[in-house]
């Protein structure tokens, strides 16, 4: 029997040298696969893998399962994908169904209509930070410290340990544009300096007053953040692309989001391939509503048709979104300018983007 697999653990220190991931998740991967192969006595099969979990499972709680099972997952998922495929289910961690900082979509867009309404009485403030943390996606530590350089046409660049650059979307578009190439902070004090990220808390708070939303915990940055990322997740496209946009290392929040969404999320959405002539009024509705809408080189990236049964006919559907609270968002789908056809007693609407055919349907149970 081969001791410990010393190869093995070289080229799993090799592979995490080249990810961007912390020195300290980095230590934690290597110290955590190392004692696995210890473990094993570097043989790596399918029934060690399984006493090794046994082993982690009656050891400890289910609450540090994770430190020990994500890092085995990145290496038998790298190295040994057939074991891996075998043991996939094994390695999944049971996770604790909290009160997930997270609120919905049409409270979010509350708080930002009046956070908007006080831009446009002077005081700016408020609504570029809901926007760059709601919308964009930003930290509370890369808002206090963004300037008017940091803005460039439709990019946003973020300076850190390297500079992540973002797409400025609508509606947030129109008031960053204002500070473009100024070199002052765009959240200051009177004196002009960055305010420190506590000050961003205290001023969601206020803001948090202003609007008639009952929150189970104070507005912060991070929840802001949260819904950004749920929006991302809303428009399907891939785990590996949600985590590098937003640079996590981790895909335990992502996961959480999903989850949030997934047993109480108020908007799920189901898109499908369409030929238009005019993709302009269609990527402006997604702007709207600041869902995404994945561009691959010259592509938009969307999937699957969807139909809705109207009496004994069926009806063919662009895009579907599942939602609770449907007479909630019919108000805003009028307010944002759209006509909207839906016959007494429905539980469904149905209305135009250019040659786009949108239904939003209403089930409770989402």
């Amino acid at each position: 029997m081969k001791k410990v697999n010393n190869d093995d653990l070289k080229k799993f220190i090799e592979y995490l040298n080249v990810q961007n991931i912390s020195e300290n998740t980095k230590k934690n991967y290597i110290s955590m696969v190392e004692s696995f192969l210890d473990f094993v006595d570097g043989e790596v099969t399918v029934n060690n893998v399984k006493r090794w979990l046994d082993k982690i499972r009656s050891s400890y709680k289910h609450t540090a399962w994770r430190q020990y099972f994500v890092p085995l997952r990145s290496f038998l998922q790298r190295f040994y994908p057939l074991i891996f495929s075998e043991v996939v289910e094994d390695l999944k961690v049971p996770y604790k169904k909290a009160d997930y900082e997270m609120i919905s979509i049409l409270d979010f867009w509350k708080l930002y209509e009046e956070a908007e309404k006080m831009a446009k009485r002077g005081n700016e403030k408020y609504v570029l930070l809901v926007g760059l943390a709601g919308i964009i996606g930003l930290k509370s530590g890369e808002i206090v410290n963004l300037k008017g350089t940091d803005i460039q046409g439709d990019k946003l660049f973020v300076k850190g340990t390297n500079i992540i650059t973002y797409q400025i979307v609508p509606p947030i578009n129109e008031w960053l544009k204002k500070y473009e190439g100024k070199d002052v902070y765009l959240i200051s004090t009177s004196e002009g300096k960055p305010v420190k990220p506590s000050y961003l808390a205290l001023m969601l708070r206020g803001l948090q007053k202003k609007v008639e939303i009952s929150f189970s915990k104070p507005l912060s940055v991070e929840i802001l953040r949260n819904v950004a990322v749920g929006r991302q997740v809303i428009s399907q496209p891939s785990l590996p692309y949600v985590m590098d946009l937003f640079k996590y290392n981790s895909t335990k929040t992502i996961e959480d989001i999903a989850r949030y969404i997934a047993e109480r999320g108020d908007l799920r959405t189901i898109l499908s391939v369409e030929v238009v002539e005019d993709l302009n009024p269609i990527l402006e509705f997604f702007s709207k509503l600041a869902i995404p809408v994945r561009k691959v080189e010259n592509a938009y990236i969307v999937s699957r048709t969807a139909y809705i049964k109207r009496g004994e006919k069926f009806s063919r559907l662009n895009t579907i979104f599942v939602v609770r609270k449907l007479d909630e968002w019919q108000s805003f789908i009028e307010k944002l300018g759209y006509e909207v056809k839906r016959r007494k007693g429905e539980n469904y609407f149905i209305f135009l983007v250019g040659r786009l055919r949108v239904a939003f349907y209403e089930y409770p149970e989402i």
